[in-house]
């Protein structure tokens, strides 16, 4: 079970807040995004500061098509090498799978993953699913940083 702390449903052009939500929004089906293209779901969570990620974004990506979630991760740049490997290793190759770019002024990776490229993703989950299985994704990108 995700704990938010910040949890906004906001417009992608403009980046206002749609709305405040609360934990139960969390229950919606992942899909509600597709259906409102136009909105993304900014979430806060103690869950994503223990695995060394900011918040998270959740999105439609209407040109690849698949669901996304942009968020920091901070690691120092030298885990460049281990980093991408992972993502190139332990997603399914499709186009918009993944990116990491390090911000260095930030000193953090701005990472935008497609979870439709996560091993076992089905399209079906509903939002607290999807961000479980990012975290799970998270969690074994950090055991491979940890042991290189």
């Amino acid at each position: 079970m995700i704990t938010v702390s910040a949890l906004e449903r906001c417009n992608k052009e403009t980046e206002e807040t749609i709305a405040v939500e609360t934990a139960a929004f969390l229950q919606q089906p992942l899909s509600y995004f597709k259906e409102h293209p136009i909105e993304f779901l900014y979430a806060e969570s103690p869950q994503f500061e223990q695995k060394n990620m900011d918040a998270v974004v959740l999105e439609f990506d209407e040109t690849f098509e698949v669901y996304t979630a942009l968020f920091g991760l901070r690691y120092q740049k030298k885990v460049s090498q281990h980093l991408k490997a992972y993502l190139r290793d332990h997603l399914k190759g499709m186009m918009g799978s993944s990116s990491a770019m390090f911000e260095g002024n930030e000193g953090i990776w701005e990472v935008n993953i497609a979870l439709d490229a996560i091993e076992g993703f089905t399209g079906n989950e509903t939002i607290e699913q999807a961000y479980e299985l990012l975290l799970n994704f998270i969690e074994g990108l950090a055991g491979a940083i940890a042991t290189s």
